[in-house]
């Protein structure tokens, strides 16, 4: 899953940013093809992965904890000082996954990312419902579809904030207390 601040290459003007999970084939297209692109995996795709390791994170609680250092870290001393105690509380050192994982820590965890704007995404959202597009796209939705459908499903929002700003001016308001 790909997501980009730019739909196409226009003049051969690249995306900002991108936000995939950690394939390493779109990992080396990105490289060569925008080197100068912003890539950051989705945090969505690390956290489901979790559970693929055996016996090690099968507690909730260990879950939250990675959350929780990945997501409410302060800054980067604050960072580093969580990921070596969660290594060690849970005896993780010789693990390949989370050593590859720590080694690009720039592309996922936010205190890395905070020099670059993301307009609050963490993900790539296919985890969540689109319902904002429901009615519009579809999981097999082309790119192209998904272009001509956007402008009529923020048209189709946009009316429907206005008509209910309507509504809202247009009634007066029932009296919620007998005391008023």
């Amino acid at each position: 899953m790909v997501l980009s601040t730019w739909l196409g290459d226009l003049n051969n003007v690249h995306s900002l940013a991108i936000m995939t999970d950690q394939c390493d084939s779109i990992k080396a297209a990105i490289n060569a093809l925008m080197p100068n692109t912003v890539h950051r995996y989705c945090i969505w795709h690390i956290f489901i992965k979790l559970p693929i390791i055996s016996g090690v994170l099968d507690s909730k609680i260990a879950k939250a904890e990675f959350k929780a250092l990945v997501l409410d870290s302060i800054n980067v001393a604050e960072f580093e000082r969580r990921w070596t105690d969660y290594i060690e509380k849970y005896n993780l050192d010789g693990r390949d996954w989370f050593y590859k994982l720590y080694l690009e820590k720039e592309k996922w965890v936010l205190v890395y990312l905070n020099d670059h704007f993301w307009v609050g995404m963490l993900s790539t959202q296919r985890s969540e419902s689109h319902a904002f597009f429901d009615g519009f796209i579809t999981r097999q939705s082309t790119l192209k579809l998904f272009i001509q459908q956007y402008e009529l499903a923020i048209r189709t929002k946009l009316e429907k904030e206005l008509e209910a700003e309507y509504r809202s001016r247009c009634f007066e308001p029932k009296c919620l207390s007998e005391f008023a």
